[in-house]
């Protein structure tokens, strides 16, 4: 018993000890360490780019890099001895500024400062926020905007409710070079829209709001599908009844049934006749989703043309005009036949695109499915659903 208490005692001790031992340099000092030498730097959006040469010291562990952003928070960025550029990022503005460098040895001594000025180049944020515009769109308003170095950038969308007070209604973030945005839902009654930008670096744009602040959308309403009819092309499928299809399936309001092309008809067009001339606001596609979904035959890339007036019967895509270039997305990016949550909402919700506001008025809509998910030689459609307002 006695042992067991002199043991217990000893343990004790000994985990007193560790917990009052100081942390300190893995490494004794060899000295203060010397200074980078060549600097040269490379202005870049929003900071710059520093190269330099390295002390030739043995203890030398890393350079790190002190300066503070344009919104007034001190940063530091690390490289190790075997790197010799530092990547300082994350000012707004174009004005000079400064980085001191220092040379850090392993046993966390610094050198003394190197001063690097630099003047940044314009940042993404900065181009997004003077390339914003806000303008009237079917059912709310459509943002777009420039982010020719893709930043990763996060965009707070406003919209006045009920009472009059601007409240965020949805957050997107995108790197995409050039983006256009549409919030939908809204009466065409005139309502206030803004949207607020920041980035990584806690840089915070003022609110964007359209020009004259207030906007009213356009009416919009999803078409009656009892109006419309496939109309024949000379050049257009033969039929859409092969296997499981049939041709009214593409246009029947049920994502169950298909319309589904023969073998080696590929590029595979069809025709709709809306029953009456329209905007169009969208367009949705839907996928089969008969354990094919972004597989088989399902579209992948397709376009879509359109027309006011009856087309020649022959199908001559010259009196056709283009409306868009479609391609669906996956949003896991997973490879065929691994779907995420995520992916299989998207499928469920439909594939939307937005049709320009500028575009025409068209009765007469074609579509034509360039590739497949499995690169068949023929497609299969489930459903496709257009929205906009019909014009008199």
């Amino acid at each position: 018993m006695k042992k067991i208490i002199i043991s217990l005692i000893a343990l004790l001790f000994v985990i007193s000890a560790c917990d009052e031992k100081e942390l300190g340099p893995i490494t004794e000092s060899m000295g203060k360490p010397s200074t980078v030498t060549q600097v040269q730097t490379t202005s870049i959006p929003g900071g710059v780019l520093i190269t330099y040469r390295i002390p030739d010291q043995e203890d030398l562990l890393s350079v790190k890099g002190v300066y503070t952003l344009t919104n007034g928070k001190t940063k530091e960025v690390v490289a190790s001895f075997y790197e010799n550029i530092i990547r300082i990022e994350g000012y707004n503005d174009v004005q000079q500024h400064v980085v001191e460098l220092y040379s850090v040895n392993r046993a966390g001594e610094l050198s003394d400062p190197v001063e690097v000025s630099f003047t940044p180049l314009e940042s993404a944020i900065s181009k997004a926020y003077n390339s914003m515009e806000i303008v009237q769109d079917f059912g709310g308003a459509r943002f777009s905007w420039l982010n020719p170095d893709k930043g990763i950038l996060n965009f707070e969308f406003l919209a006045e409710d009920s009472v009059g007070m601007i409240r965020p209604y949805k957050i997107l973030t995108s790197q995409e070079d050039t983006v256009k945005y549409s919030m939908r839902g809204f009466e065409p009654e005139p309502i206030i829209f803004g949207v607020v930008i920041s980035d990584l670096w806690d840089n915070v744009t003022d609110t964007i709001f359209p020009a004259g602040k207030i906007i009213t959308p356009l009416y919009e309403k999803k078409f009656d599908k009892s109006k419309w009819s496939l109309l024949q092309l000379g050049n257009d499928v033969t039929s859409w009844n092969n296997w499981e299809g049939i041709s009214e399936g593409i246009i029947d309001d049920d994502v169950s049934t298909i319309g589904h092309s023969p073998v080696g008809a590929m590029p595979a067009s069809f025709t709709i006749d809306m029953g009456a001339k329209a905007k169009l606001s969208r367009l949705v596609m839907f996928q089969w989703d008969d354990d094919c979904e972004y597989a088989w035959g399902n579209p992948k890339r397709f376009e879509v043309y359109g027309r006011a007036d009856a087309p020649s019967m022959n199908g001559d895509w010259d009196e056709w005009d283009k409306i868009m270039d479609c391609t669906i997305i996956k949003p896991s990016g997973s490879p065929i036949g691994t779907n995420t949550d995520a992916d299989l909402a998207a499928l469920k919700a439909g594939h939307e695109f937005t049709v320009d506001v500028n575009a025409g008025v068209f009765r007469y809509i074609r579509i034509r499915v360039l590739s497949t998910w499995a690169s068949t030689t023929f497609t299969h459609i489930a459903e496709v659903t257009m929205y906009g307002s019909e014009v008199n």
